[in-house]
């Protein structure tokens, strides 16, 4: 038998819920006993994957208003709270379920009791420079957390980040991730209720529900083009009017095969959808939230940027249909490989020698 692990994830949307999800089913299939803790909406999602889940995790969502981060300092103290009351919660079930290896998905109170512990851990994370920080008082808070988090990446013993890189140190470059798709696209579009020769836009909102600001100029947008055969559907909004050729799914647990099936994708700028995207060989329009220092970074990197929110229309016609080569992202077996090796490499740490 493989080592226990408890695979804490951050539950803020849900691109950690479904790395972890496609890591987690490597990481079964190796033989791996786990048992997840997270909290919020990505609980329930991951459960659906028939994951043990302990719904412990609270850390808050950034408040957005019309498409700008609002009030960055006060997410910091409200992350902080979260994450210490969270920490107590962390370490009773590690006292309960006393792993041999903790993973943690930029969650951050599992891994620092890991280290604390004597535990072996893994941290995973693409975002390892903070940034949100707008005024004299978010910069000030911002500082002392930077402080903290560059203290906690030094001490951890692997860092994994899903991206292309060159490894240093404790840090090593994964590739990206992403879940497999499991239906063709003309399975998705009869599960849409579409006929085969059909077209559609995929508008993939946050699971966190974050996205609003974009959907308005998106329907806008694809009434004035009044495109034939093609529909929009939405994912991760609810509560929507119905509309002609507007399909609003709610949170789509297997996002990643509409994503590989779409036309076209539009977005906020998240890593998860992105990454989907460009393994798949999608077209996507990634519009960041203004202010959000990722998601900004994620657009910018494709050539998109919050303004381009107001010629929505045009960029529509240009990417529709252009598809790419697909990149097929092998992340999560990199990772559970990964892992895996440390079954060998690293002696493990029996939690009954623990102090």
């Amino acid at each position: 038998m493989m080592a226990r692990v408890l695979y804490s994830v951050s539950p803020i949307g849900l691109g950690h819920a479904s790395r972890a999800a496609a890591i987690g089913m490597k990481l079964g299939a190796k033989g791996f006993e786990l048992e997840f803790a997270t909290g919020g909406i990505a609980s329930s999602f991951l459960r659906s994957y028939g994951f043990k889940v302990h719904d412990i995790v609270r850390e808050p969502v950034p408040e957005e208003r019309d498409g700008m981060m609002k009030r960055p300092a006060i997410w910091y103290l409200r992350y902080w709270s979260g994450y210490r009351s969270t920490k107590k919660r962390m370490l009773d079930l590690i006292d309960r379920l006393r792993p041999q290896l903790v993973v943690g998905d930029e969650e951050f109170s599992s891994v620092s009791l890991a280290v604390e512990k004597g535990i072996r851990h893994v941290l995973i994370s693409d975002e390892l420079e903070l940034g949100f920080a707008q005024g004299a008082l978010s910069r000030f808070i911002e500082k002392r957390v930077s402080r903290w988090y560059t203290d906690l990446q030094q001490s951890v013993s692997h860092l994994l980040v899903p991206e292309f890189g060159t490894d240093r140190g404790n840090t090593h470059f994964v590739a990206p991730v992403v879940r497999e798709v499991d239906k063709t696209r003309d399975q998705v579009l009869a599960a849409l209720d579409l006929s085969p020769g059909s077209s559609f836009i995929l508008f993939s909102a946050s699971g966190s529900g974050i996205g609003r600001f974009l959907l308005g100029p998106v329907l806008r947008a694809f009434r004035e083009l009044r495109l034939a055969k093609t529909a929009l559907v939405v994912t991760g909004l609810n509560g929507m009017p119905p509309q002609e050729n507007v399909l609003y799914l709610g949170v789509e647990r297997d996002n990643q095969n509409l994503v590989a099936a779409a036309d076209l994708v539009v977005s906020t700028a998240g890593k998860s959808t992105i990454d989907e995207a460009a393994s798949y060989g999608s077209p996507i329009i990634a519009i960041p939230i203004k202010n959000h220092t990722e998601q900004e970074r994620n657009a910018r990197a494709l050539g998109y940027s919050y303004e381009d929110i107001d010629r929505i229309g045009s960029l529509i016609t240009e990417h529709l249909g252009k598809r790419a080569e697909p990149r097929h992202y092998q992340g999560a077996e990199n990772i559970a490989s990964y892992i895996s090796s440390l079954e060998s490499s690293d002696p493990a740490v029996s939690q009954d020698n623990v102090k």
